[in-house]
Parts: C-alpha cells; structure tokens; sequence
C-alpha cells in the first residue's frame, strides 16, 4: 500500500517540473509585445539567436593592402615580400579574432594577394565596423602633456594580443580592456612606473584620440582604460585600438551587403524537421521503455528549451548549417544516453532486484559509458573552438553547449523525474516500465531433472 506521506514529495516534483516546462514554453516561444502602450516588449529565445551568413545574410567588405605606406621593417631587405606576406596573413588572423571577440564567430576572413575580403554575418550597421576596422594602420602610446605637444613614442600597438569591452558595477559605465604580450606586458609596466602621476596618450596614425591617468604602475599584462563611455563608445573605441595593432595598413575598396542562401523558408524548413524528429523520438521512447520513455521525454523536452535558451544569450552563438549539425548531434548524444541507462535498468531487474534498486544501479553502471562517449566529444568540440575555421568554430559551440546540457538532463533531470513517477507504483506494475524477469533459467531447472532421468534410464537424447 502507497502512504500518502511516500508521495507528497514526487507530486512536488511533479508540480514543479510541470510548471517549468509550461512556463519555458511560453518564454522560450511566445514573444509578447503591448503594441501602442509599450510598457513591455518580450521577444521568444529563437528570435534572439544571431544567425549565420547562409541563414541570414550579412555585409562584406574588401580591403587592399596600402603598399605605399609599409612600415620600413618591409622594405629594407631581401626578404621583403615574404614579409609582406606574413603580415598580410597576421592582419587576417587579427582580423577573425577581433570579430569573434566581437561575438561575429561566424565572421569569414580570406586573403587573395593583396586583399582581403571579410564577411561579416547578421550585423545591424556593417558600414560602422568596416569603417572602423580599415580606418587605423598604427597605434601609439606616448607621454601626454596638451594636445599641441608631440612627445616620443613609448609603446606601440604590435604589443597589443587583445581587447574587449568590460562593465564597471561600481560606476555604472563601460570601461576598455587590454591584454598585452608578454614583451608587451613588461613594456607597459616601466612605462606606467615612469608616467605614475602623469597622462598616457593615444594615438592612432600620428593623431590625438585619448589619453588617461596613469595612477599606478599597472603589472600582469593587463589594463582598462575607464571614463563615462557607453557600450557603443567604449565598443568603437576598442576596435580602433585593435585594428591599431594590425601589422599593415588597409584601405576599403568596395563594401556591399549579402543575401541568405537558405532564407527564411529554409529556417521555417529546419524547425519543423526538427520537430518531428522529436516528436519521432518520444513515440520511439514511450512505446519501447513506456513510463520510463515518458520521464525521459520530459526530460528532453526541458532539455530542449534550455537548450534553445543558452543559443540565444551566449554571445559566440551565430547559427548556421554547421551549428544546425552540432544541435542535432548533441540531441542524439541525450537521447543514446538515455537509451543506454535503461537497458541498464532492464538488465539489473532482470537479476531479480527491485525496481528502485534496479533504477540506482542502472545510472551507476550507465555512468562510465556516457561519460566516456560525451567527455571525448567535448574534447573534439573544444578544438574545433580553439583551432577551427569560424563556420568550424560554430559548429563546435553548438555542439560542446549541447553536450553539457545532455549530460545534466540524462543523468540528474530524468533520474528525478524517472524516481518520482515510480513514488505511484509497487512492483506490480514492472510492465509499465518495461521492465520483466528472466524466465529461461526456471525453465531449464524445470526440464533438467527429466533430461537427467531419460540419460539415467538409456534413453538416446
């Protein structure tokens, strides 16, 4: 007999979960709009997901080397074009990872001569990126005392890695990060020694754009450059200090923007297949592994939303065809996991075990499996992030994002929920779980003793 108390926490488990997915469906696919009052504007997860070049379009821009301005290092030696052309190929990497710092990981870099052609996917104002990113060729700091003054150069923008854009909580603006090289690092630290008390100025092609404080002598590789700048300012200011630190100069000969390859027909195309493949999947679930296919289509279709929930905030999501291959991918990986952890369930039963003790047992063994499968693949989805090209590189967040998210949902989600559903059952109704007992070893103690008397008795068998 089931005692009320035994199920009080299942049916809150239940309740909750209930509410949850119901609440996430809304959110996750319901945008809400007050119309002329504007009081609220909610947009559904999918419409916030930036979209690829072949799902959506973009802009691209070509750029020309500027062979009348080359730094003398280029032009006083016998290796001179071979130089060129490493720098050309250092812009390029320059280049694709300011875009994917940017959060443009779809963002494709190419180099045919002297140009460079760069597309970028799903960009409000391309015209104000390309602007900016072939606008500066050098990049200076120097000892700032008024802006007539022109002091020497103390550093220059080649010992740059990187920059971003930071929020300062305590003053409420948006504040310029930079990281150093590690020459670079010991540079900036002597030189803040030297200004402590005095103003460091920026320059950007022999002309005045900023200079700040310098309060401390800054060490470890790392600065921000802080004062009231909104996101935009402070955004538009770090990309003219990264593309300062390009090797070589640039020059836009033609901008132009880009159609979708697929379009929204494709996008609504995809959506659907992807639903019916889920939906298949739950049919196959329930009708296979019956109340245990219903905890684990719960489980996915939790698993789905928060899925589609983490595409549209992570700010290095851009879909495409290749990113479409991760989702599908890792959906698979969730539902093999599944599928593993149950027959591991139906084997420890068919020992003989009770069901709760069978359902244990069964994630325990399970575990090394699907940790073996899914840590290897978030080993390859982690290179692919690291030394992939950018379509690559997409393909690769999708991917490691849906892995985890499997992980968590097989093995947590869907024991919670397989454990709660069991809290309204009694061993009686195994069946409904899929689960049986073996009986081929009772009937061959059933036959034995016969078999034994025919051999006893001569009987030919």
């Amino acid at each position: 007999m089931i005692k009320s108390k035994s199920i009080a926490l299942p049916i809150v488990i239940l309740a909750v979960f209930s509410i949850l997915i119901i609440l996430g469906t809304v959110f996750a696919f319901v945008s809400l709009d007050n119309g002329e009052l504007g009081i609220y504007n909610y947009n559904a997860y999918p419409t916030c997901i930036k979209l690829g070049l072949d799902l959506s379009g973009g802009a691209y821009a070509v750029y020309e080397v500027d062979r009348d301005n080359l730094p003398e290092s280029m032009t006083d030696g016998e290796n001179d074009e071979q130089e060129i052309e490493m720098a050309i190929e250092g812009t390029r990497a320059s280049l694709e990872s300011l875009l994917f710092n940017k959060g443009y990981t779809e963002a494709q870099v190419s180099v045919y001569g002297d140009t460079i052609r760069v597309e970028v996917p799903d960009v409000d104002d391309p015209e104000r990126i390309f602007e900016l990113i072939g606008r500066p060729s050098s990049l200076e700091f120097k000892e700032y005392t008024d802006a007539e003054t022109v002091n020497e150069t103390l550093m220059t923008g080649d010992e740059i890695a990187e920059t971003g854009v930071t929020y300062n909580s305590e003053t409420g603006y948006y504040e310029v990060a930079l990281k150093f090289t590690s020459t670079g690092s010991d540079k900036f630290a002597e030189i803040t020694s030297d200004l402590t008390g005095k103003y460091l100025g920026i320059y950007i092609n022999g002309e005045y754009v900023m200079h700040a404080s310098v309060s401390e002598a800054i060490t470890g590789g790392q600065a921000s450059i802080s004062g009231k700048y909104s996101y935009d300012d402070a955004y538009a200011l770090a990309v003219q200090i990264q593309a300062g630190s390009f090797p070589l100069q640039l020059n836009m000969r033609e901008s132009s923007t880009l159609t979708a390859t697929l379009g929204e027909s494709a996008i609504r195309a995809g959506v659907i297949a992807g639903l019916v493949g889920l939906l298949l999947i739950v049919i196959y679930l329930v009708a296979i592994y019956r109340l245990m296919g219903v905890a684990a289509s719960i489980a996915l279709a939790y698993y789905t939303m928060t899925y589609v929930f983490f595409l549209s905030v992570f700010p290095w999501v851009q879909l495409t065809l290749s990113g479409i291959a991760g989702i599908l991918l890792s959906m698979g990986m969730a539902v093999d996991a599944n599928v593993i952890i149950f027959e591991r369930i139906k084997e420890e039963y068919a020992k003989g075990k009770s069901m709760r003790i069978s359902v244990s047992e069964g994630f325990k063994r399970s575990l090394g499996a699907i940790l073996d499968g899914n840590i290897t693949t978030i080993i390859g989805a982690v290179v692919l992030m690291l030394v992939g090209a950018s379509s690559i590189k997409g393909f690769g967040i999708t991917l490691l994002i849906g892995i985890v998210l499997s992980l968590i949902t097989s093995l947590l989600i869907t024991r919670i929920l397989l454990k709660a559903i069991m809290a309204f059952h009694s061993e009686k109704h195994a069946s409904m779980y899929a689960l049986k007992r073996k009986i081929e070893d009772e009937e061959e103690e059933e036959t034995a003793p016969a078999v034994a008397e025919d051999v006893k008795g001569g009987a030919a068998v």
